[in-house]
């Protein structure tokens, strides 16, 4: 009974694992057939990889300046993002003042506020302040949009470091901004790390706010792959081949650092 118990537990998870893996491989598939190929009925399993479809985003829609903008957005957002959200998480986590909560609970809403609400104001911010179509732009809007991420976790992680530490080092004649640094900041390693990946990951993928806020020269990667869906038809091959550029970078990084990345989720969860 154990056995059949055991058996039915792993084809379970095998079922839910394909529901999840089979699209991802067959749009890579996809990206390396042929427009016959695409549309063939049965749909082949077995048939001649082309690189045609890369090509075309090369050439015709110009994807590796996109993914250059897309990494600098990336960076500079990230790197914003992370860097006051840990400064504000630390003020939340250690310093007891009047309305806390509430002030926690408003740099919330932000997160909680649809992007689409937001899209009209920012487009004007951007042309009256000439942040138009730059890196700027972008940087900081994902960097304002991520910060509630980032504060709302590692707030959670820094109330689990013992005070005590910090106060010894306060005897010893270390300031709050040395504390925070020097050692608070390395013992959450873990959970930076976490907040990080993600953090990246959303900046990677965001579509919305690359699409109003850039021109020509600082187009992302997601809004170039977009342009395979014209008003004539959908270039099949070009959007499966632009899915795996913008996917793959992602899946990849997750399969090396899967490890630290759910270390850093389940931080301080357990205590002992």
């Amino acid at each position: 009974m154990k056995l059949i118990r055991s058996l039915l537990a792993y084809f379970l998870i095998a079922f839910v694992a394909m529901l999840f893996v089979f699209p991802y491989v067959w749009m890579v598939a996809s990206s390396f057939k042929t427009p016959a190929d695409m549309i063939a009925i049965p749909p082949k399993i077995l048939f001649t990889p082309t690189l045609e479809n890369f090509d075309r985003l090369i050439n015709d829609f110009h994807v590796l300046p996109a993914i250059w903008n897309s990494i600098v957005v990336v960076l500079m957002a990230t790197t914003l993002a992370v860097l006051f959200g840990v400064m504000a998480a630390y003020a939340l986590a250690r310093f007891e003042f009047s309305g806390k909560n509430a002030l926690a609970l408003d740099i919330l809403a932000i997160r909680m506020v649809p992007p689409i609400a937001t899209a009209i104001p920012v487009y004007v911010i951007a042309l009256k302040t000439g942040l138009f179509n730059t890196y700027w732009a972008l940087t900081l809007v994902n960097a304002v949009f991520n910060i509630p991420l980032v504060i709302w976790v590692l707030r959670v992680f820094l109330e689990e470091l013992p005070a005590s530490i910090e106060e010894a080092a306060l005897v010893d004649g270390c300031s709050r901004w040395r504390i925070l640094w020097s050692i608070s900041f390395p013992l959450v390693m873990p959970g930076v790390t976490a907040v990080t990946i993600l953090t990246a990951i959303f900046v990677w993928n965001e579509f919305l706010f690359a699409n109003i806020l850039t021109g020509p020269e600082t187009k992302t990667l997601p809004v170039v792959v977009a342009l395979s869906i014209q008003p004539r038809g959908v270039a099949w091959g070009v959007a499966a081949a632009g899915g795996t550029l913008v996917s793959l970078p992602i899946v990849v990084l997750l399969i090396m650092i899967q490890r630290y990345l759910v270390r850093g989720l389940t931080f301080g969860v357990v205590k002992t």
